[in-house]
């Protein structure tokens, strides 16, 4: 996309007046109130270099998951006001309040990702904190899956945990036990990818990711260009891959 007109989408957006009704079942908000807004700036901010890397011109379709009840929803609303939206989540009151709160469509998700029709053809396809809590083996199929739903040129930014995310663990909050989190780095050193599970039924957890175990990911799927990967490019925190839907052996 071209410069002028990423700054021009900016514009507009800083501009904008930010949808600031909260479900009252909002995780995010109710954790961590002081930087819900901040966080979900930074995720437009985070897309939009990503467009800027990118051959897209307009972004008329856009996939927001897992959406929550709309920490960066409702700055994607503000971004693209024209935008269709899709809003998913395993949480369908989630979905619910986003689809009906920043004017979308909801679909609900489930714990397998590949198994759900979420439709085709998004120009965007947000994935902030997904791929943060499952082993590779399911990111990278995912990864696949989501791919395949990108129009032509269509563009995905997804975060990881990456090496800040050590420093996270030991001295601003643990994401996850002591024992679970020894799992997770002998992975981590091991493979590239780490990842335990939390406690209870739940398939769910947390990952640690290196870069180049991430690069390589996204470099066994086919058909699709790698643009970027940026440390700590989400709210100074999570890791962000960035991948369009050209093919890489397109010829010259």
């Amino acid at each position: 996309m071209r410069y002028a007109r990423v700054a021009a989408i900016e514009d507009a957006y800083m501009k904008a007046e930010i949808d600031k009704i909260v479900s009252p079942k909002d995780h995010m908000y109710n954790t961590g109130p002081d930087w819900y807004y901040s966080v979900g700036l930074d995720g437009i901010r985070a897309i939009l270099r990503a467009l800027a890397l990118s051959s897209l011109n307009e972004v008329p379709r856009i996939l927001d998951l897992p959406c929550g009840h709309g920490r960066v929803g409702r700055h994607l609303r503000a971004a693209f006001p024209r935008a269709e939206i899709a809003f998913a989540d395993i949480d369908t009151d989630g979905a619910d309040f986003c689809a009906a709160q920043f004017r979308g469509e909801a679909i609900y998700s489930q714990p397998d990702l590949s198994q759900v029709a979420i439709g085709d053809n998004y120009d965007l396809i947000w994935i902030g904190s997904l791929f943060t809590h499952v082993d590779q083996a399911r990111a990278e199929t995912w990864l696949r899956h989501l791919c395949r739903r990108l129009s032509p040129r269509g563009v995905l930014v997804a975060t990881v945990h990456g090496n800040w995310s050590k420093e996270v663990q030991r001295k601003y909050g643990a994401m996850i036990g002591q024992d679970e989190w020894q799992e997770i780095l002998k992975g981590y050193y091991t493979t590239g990818w780490g990842y335990a599970r939390y406690p209870g039924p739940d398939d769910y957890g947390v990952s640690l990711c290196q870069a180049s175990a991430v690069i390589a990911m996204a470099g066994r799927v086919e058909g699709v260009r790698v643009l970027g990967y940026n440390e700590r490019g989400w709210a100074g925190n999570h890791d962000v891959l960035v991948i369009e839907n050209r093919d890489r052996m397109e010829p010259f």
